[in-house]
């Protein structure tokens, strides 16, 4: 059996568990028997990762291609980042500890701009380079999806391609994409062509910054007739096309969110002025009761949770959350696990739905007022009252 390149020093950090996978649920595939292999990097810590349901959601759609790999690797302590400069070892990912070098495409998610020198640490410690045109046909495709890449422009410079909307459909027609062009022998500048002319992508280096008259603000133009302009977000119009993930790797040390966390639905209504996720996920989905329940409970039987969670923007929002609780609450009571619901309106789940809750034992409620005064609540479009909140 070969020695994993983290032997030498892997005991001498925090929490090595984090860095090794072998978790229960993770994708293994022959590395030369896939025709694309993609890495999911996330730019911040393990425990923080492993309870994002949208990598959940991307790892399952690509693994249950027998010709895509998706593997993950997460932004690393100080301790680990130390020890691989140190020994000059790459960073590698949990599955097949292969570095992120040698994928065909490195995949980040950018969930707010904080974590963007995080992505700078992943690339650095990859040793791939930094910046976009520095590139070479051999190394990996960097794209990057997520809320903010609809406003990605401060990491233009260090990223191939931002996919701007849900990922479900557009991630594997990249990845053949990216596959085919390799194959027909295409250089890196002209396989960028033609990711920008897939809906969805916009590929900075084909478009500049220039500044308008009227606004003086700088936006951005294509420089190539071929590059798609204006960037349209990819919508998947139906959630239940893509059933949520009841397996994958289930975490070997202790996470932000230990749960069954299911999505519900994407999107929201409230039109709350502070709120990008309430503009960038239009418009509300919803997945089909039933599922959302087999779902659960099977989630809950691959991984022995004893919590499990219905998660959404607004969940109180979703048109059938009465009847979907109630059914919810008596599909976990053989298996003695109990509901949460987040993201609540004050005025959002009526008294059946609260005196169902209060039959389990306990869970949680997550309620955001987000002011302190109704004034601030009304200018920030935040619809409920202080009557409302306590009722």
């Amino acid at each position: 059996m070969q020695e994993h390149p983290y032997a030498p020093f892997i005991d001498r950090v925090r929490k090595p568990a984090q860095y090794l996978g072998g978790e229960q649920g993770e994708a293994r595939k022959v590395w030369d028997d896939v025709a694309c292999r993609m890495c999911l990097a996330f730019p911040d810590l393990y425990e923080i990762g492993m309870s994002h349901l949208g990598y959940k959601i991307l790892y399952g759609v690509i693994n249950q291609r027998p010709d895509f790999l998706a593997e993950r690797a997460y932004a690393v302590w100080d301790d680990m980042e130390r020890e691989l400069r140190s020994h000059d070892q790459a960073l590698c990912s949990l599955e097949s500890a292969h570095p992120l070098h040698e994928f065909d495409i490195v995949g980040f998610s950018l969930q707010y701009e904080l974590t963007y020198t995080n992505i700078l640490q992943v690339l650095e410690l990859a040793k791939i380079p930094l910046r976009a045109d520095e590139r070479t046909n051999t190394d990996p495709l960097i794209v990057a999806g997520g809320p903010t890449a609809t406003h990605g422009e401060p990491m233009a410079p260090f990223i191939d391609a931002f996919l701007i909307g849900d990922g479900e459909a557009k991630v594997p027609e990249l990845m053949q994409a990216w596959t085919d062009m390799k194959r027909e022998g295409l250089p890196r500048a002209e396989r960028l062509l033609r990711i920008a002319t897939l809906d969805g992508f916009y590929v900075p280096s084909l478009y500049k910054n220039v500044s308008t008259d009227d606004t003086k603000m700088h936006v951005v133009e294509p420089v190539h007739p071929e590059a798609t302009f204006p960037v349209r977000r990819s919508i998947v119009q139906n959630l239940n096309d893509y059933p949520f993930p009841v397996d994958g790797p289930i975490a070997n040390c202790q996470t932000v969110f230990d749960r069954a966390s299911i999505e519900v639905a994407r999107g929201c209504t409230e039109g709350c002025r502070f709120c990008q996720a309430g503009m960038i996920y239009r418009p509300v989905r919803e997945r089909e009761p039933k599922a959302i329940i087999e779902a659960m409970v099977r989630s809950v039987e691959e991984a022995s949770y004893d919590e499990a969670s219905l998660t959404s923007l607004s969940t109180a929002d979703y048109s059938a959350i009465a009847p979907l609780v109630r059914d919810s609450i008596e599909a976990l009571g053989p298996h003695q696990v109990s509901l949460s619901v987040s993201s609540l309106r004050a005025y959002g789940l009526s008294e059946d739905v609260l005196d169902d809750l209060k039959r389990q034992r306990a869970s949680g409620l997550t309620f955001a007022p987000e002011a302190g005064s109704q004034r601030m609540r009304d200018v920030v479009n935040k619809n409920v009252t202080e009557a409302q909140l306590m009722e």
